[in-house]
């Protein structure tokens, strides 16, 4: 099992971030985010472990807003878990200079390829056009179309019905949610 949980759990083991965690929910909630700009200095300092554990996000504009995508993954990643992956094969091994030449046979090794160049190359929770996808797609390989539909078809990647917008929601095994921070 992964140790991802250390740093969700850290970030909520100090009062101070717990108090902040629950007021960028209840400002959320009321439509109302709270930005950067409106914490104290001593909030600004605690808001770093919760938005490293991705327990809280912020746009481009500062806004903050919660997201429960870091416990998911965690309940996801747990020993037991449907869905839990111990192991496997190294994604690494199909590349070629960084490159996705062939695409794995086997179903299993094909989707954690998918998840594994989905967490290098696409932001989490951030809305991408078709062209933005295919671009950072293209770096690796021949077919970035063909990569952008399998990752829709295996639920690595999600789109709006009419396709102009992509997004990736889920963490994968392979997104770093440590934080890194106390």
């Amino acid at each position: 099992m992964s140790n991802a949980w250390r740093g969700v759990v850290a970030a909520m083991a100090d009062e101070g971030r717990f108090a902040l965690l629950g007021a960028v929910v209840t400002a959320h909630a009321q439509d109302a985010p709270l930005r950067r700009l409106d914490l104290s200095a001593d909030q600004r300092r605690r808001l770093g472990p919760l938005l490293g554990s991705g327990l809280v996000v912020a746009d481009g504009a500062g806004r903050l807003r919660p997201d429960v995508g870091a416990l998911r993954a965690l309940l996801e990643g747990a020993e037991g878990a449907p869905g839990a992956d111990a192991g496997g094969a190294d994604p690494e091994r199909f590349l070629r200079r960084g490159r996705l030449e062939v695409r794995p046979r086997r179903r299993e090794d094909r989707d954690r390829v998918l998840r594994y160049v989905a967490s290098r190359d696409l932001p989490l929770q951030e809305p991408l056009t078709e062209r933005e996808v295919t671009l950072l797609l293209s770096r690796r390989g021949r077919d970035p179309v063909g990569l952008r539909r399998e990752m829709v078809d295996a639920g690595v990647l999600r789109r709006t019905t009419d396709g102009r917008t992509y997004w990736r929601e889920r963490v994968t095994e392979f997104d770093d949610l440590s934080g890194g921070g106390p």
